[in-house]
């Protein structure tokens, strides 16, 4: 889905975990990962790679399988770029994955091979809360659905979590898992 919210997911966890946790670098990795999946249009823009095929749009890309590659390879660059190699590989992960269940939320689309390797059938929901199909792929109808729908939700978990992490970390210095 070309949305202008996809880097929204890593920018609210990270503001939920805190900059001890997710520096800078880790957070432009985890924007960056937010993105990646639609490297698979390349695919068919490019190679003349079916839409709908596991190498096409949301397949291979769009899985939990390849967010968790991701992320093992933020957990192996951790040490070199001064991360903490769990949440490296949480973050990343997290942030990759991210993209397909926004996607999943739409009214368009074919749904994505979220569980590849496991099984290569796309998956849907049954409820699909942003409705796109009267927006365009870019304009302001758009922007302004996905801010209603993506954008609110993860600025309140984002507020929330924040609040919650700095109280916890108020009434407990030094716990937890800095």
């Amino acid at each position: 889905m070309p949305t202008y919210l996809h880097c929204a997911p890593p920018l609210a966890l990270a503001a939920v975990l805190g900059r001890r946790r997710v520096p800078a670098g880790l957070l432009l990795a985890g924007v960056a990962a937010s993105i990646v999946p639609d490297v698979d249009m390349l695919n068919v823009w490019y190679a003349g790679v079916r839409y709908n095929t596991l190498l096409g749009h949301r397949g291979l890309t769009h899985s939990i399988g390849f967010a968790v590659a991701l992320g093992l390879l933020a957990a192996l660059a951790a040490r070199r770029c001064g991360w903490r190699r769990g949440i490296a590989f949480v973050f990343i992960a997290l942030s990759t994955v991210s993209h397909p269940l926004l996607d999943l939320l739409t009214d368009r689309g074919i749904g994505t091979a979220l569980f590849y390797p496991l099984t290569a059938q796309r998956v849907t929901l049954p409820w699909r809360p942003l409705p796109l199909a009267g927006a365009g792929l870019f304009g302001a109808a758009r922007f302004w659905l996905e801010c209603a729908w993506i954008g609110l939700p993860l600025l309140a978990f984002a507020g929330i979590g924040a609040a919650l992490r700095r109280w916890f970390d108020r009434i407990r210095p030094g716990a937890g898992w800095t």
